[in-house]
Parts: C-alpha cells; structure tokens; sequence
C-alpha cells in the first residue's frame, strides 16, 4: 500500500513537472516579435503610412548610411525612459540592425519597447539595412 501512495505522488509530481515544462515553452514561443521584410517597409513608406523606423546601431554605423527617415537610438541591454522619449505611442515601430538572420540587437530592441508600452513593434528581418540598401532603396548618410 505504501508503494501506491510513492507512485501516485511521483506521477502527480511528474504531471505536475511537464506541465509547468510546456507551459513555460509554449509561453517563450509567444515572445516573438513580429517580423516585416524589406518590400513590406518600403510599401509602407511608399503609402505614407505613419510608421517609425529605429536603426538600433551605434551612431558610427548608423551615419554611414540608414534606412531614409529613420532615428537612431543605438542598442542598450537595458533601455530607460529616457532613451526612447522621442517615439510617439499608437504609432507602428520598426526596429533595424545589422547584426544578422537572428536580429537579436533590434529583436531585444523591440522587447523592451513592448515592455514599457508599446504594443506595434516589429523587426525588419534579415537582410534588413544589408537587403534594403543591396535593393537600392532610399538610404541617409549623415
């Protein structure tokens, strides 16, 4: 009878476990930020649609050549209020690097924008500035 008892509190343990496992999991895939290809920004550009592009490079790079019409708030682990005072609400936010397929600098960018409040944040995918500048799209130098 003993033995019963063991088993059924490892099973309800390991139920337990794997639930909190998946949910943890499913939750992670969740966190993705949104992506938008190059053709999709430019068609949004090319509409006038109110849109905010944020080149997350460091000021070096970014005044070599950025997408036209974008600001430059450069990549921090942690963003303060104070960074992004600049950027409107309730208006679709695009962040940008070149820092490869993963984003990650603009892709952590755009978490922490979501983060303080902003809720239309995308990333613009790879190639991002590398495929919009390969495409000959309107580029500043500054």
């Amino acid at each position: 009878m003993g033995t019963i008892k063991i088993t059924g509190s490892v099973i309800f343990i390991s139920f337990i476990t794997l639930s909190l496992f998946f949910s943890t999991t499913c939750l992670g895939q969740g966190d993705e930020i949104p992506r938008i290809g190059i053709e999709g920004l430019k068609k949004m550009i090319e509409q006038n649609e109110e849109v905010i592009i944020i080149d997350v490079q460091p000021p070096s790079i970014y005044e070599k050549g950025h997408i036209k019409g974008a600001i430059n708030i450069p990549y921090k682990s942690q963003l303060a209020l104070e960074d992004v005072w600049v950027i409107p609400g309730g208006i679709p936010i695009i962040t940008y690097c070149a820092c490869g397929p993963g984003e990650s600098d603009s892709n952590d960018f755009a978490k922490q924008l979501i983060k303080m409040g902003y809720n239309d944040v995308m990333v613009l995918k790879h190639p991002a500035i590398q495929g919009w500048i390969e495409a000959k799209y309107p580029v500043d130098k500054k």
